[in-house]
């Protein structure tokens, strides 16, 4: 009798990216994000709506089923046709997406709770424009990117849809090769450059870069660019940043909230933060630090 031969195949799950939307025309550019980057990196589109409703006192419990059925149904048509509006509008053929429609009081809790029970590797949702962290953000945004363990993407509400074809990375050097690792894998799929830039200050003892970038790269197993600007005390950190994002021209920009949240806040978010245009032109890419390593 021959023996069997058990085959073990390893299957690859498709990496599942989520958007979220109000069905307002605030929401709509990161849907086009979503969408396009679903599509480069071969992903499951999962499109998601939180809502909450109240179940009036004198209801019977069969009458506010009924109610919140027919709302869903609505919802969902409404949603369906939201959503073809944008392909059109992108002159896109449709992907694979679901639409979903969660309920929970909470709309952040509603958002990270799904992304985590489904495993979900980004979550996209738009800003609103200029100002602190809430006000550029939005409170929902603003909690996300606080308490997100799934990496968020915040898409200026002004954003115009554009190949993503380099991301520069920020970094403080304190974790830079657990934090390089998740760039690569953010740029890997859909073939972008990356930059690592590390903002210098003045006591600091001058990299080799030729030597630094060479190290980067195998750690990374990706070619890594080293942008080590010097640190202008007359400047604040953010006009720093500011000016070497005008000069490399990243298509996505990624932070790391490894610092405490009032600290990230302080640093990245400060009562200025409207005089800082990239906020309003750039996608953001956050990696909280409650994320595992």
């Amino acid at each position: 009798m021959r023996p069997c031969l058990l085959l073990t195949i390893n299957l690859k799950l498709m990496e599942k990216i989520l958007v979220t939307t109000d069905q307002s025309v605030n929401s709509k550019p990161a849907i086009r994000f979503a969408i396009k980057l679903a599509k480069q990196r071969k992903a499951e589109l999962i499109i998601l709506h939180v809502y909450h409703l109240l179940k009036p006192f004198k209801w019977s419990e069969h009458a506010f089923a009924e109610y919140t059925d027919t709302f869903r149904k609505k919802t969902a048509e409404e949603l369906t046709s939201f959503i073809a509006g944008i392909y059109h509008d992108i002159h896109e053929s449709e992907i694979n997406h679901q639409l979903v429609l969660v309920s929970n009081i909470d709309v952040v809790d509603g958002i990270m709770d799904y992304a985590n029970k489904h495993n979900c590797s980004y979550i996209c949702i738009s800003t609103r424009g200029a100002g602190t962290l809430k006000k550029i953000f939005g409170t929902h945004t603003a909690k996300l990117i606080s308490s997100s363990a799934v990496p968020v993407l915040c898409i200026p509400s002004s954003y115009h849809l554009k190949e993503l074809t380099h991301i520069l990375y920020a970094s403080d050097m304190t974790d830079y090769e657990n934090e390089l690792k998740k760039v690569v894998d953010f740029a890997r799929p859909i073939h972008a450059s990356v930059a690592m830039m590390h903002i210098s200050y003045p006591y600091e003892l001058a990299l080799d870069k030729e030597l630094a970038e060479a190290t980067l790269q195998e750690k990374a197993d990706f070619k890594v660019r080293l942008l080590t600007p010097r640190r202008d005390i007359s400047h604040t950190l953010l006009e720093d940043i500011e000016h070497a994002i005008k000069s490399d021209k990243p298509s996505v920009l990624v932070l790391f909230t490894h610092q405490s949240r009032s600290t990230f806040e302080k640093l990245f978010f400060p009562s200025n933060a409207e005089e800082y245009s990239f906020y309003g032109k750039i996608p953001l890419l956050t990696f909280n630090k409650t994320e595992g390593k």
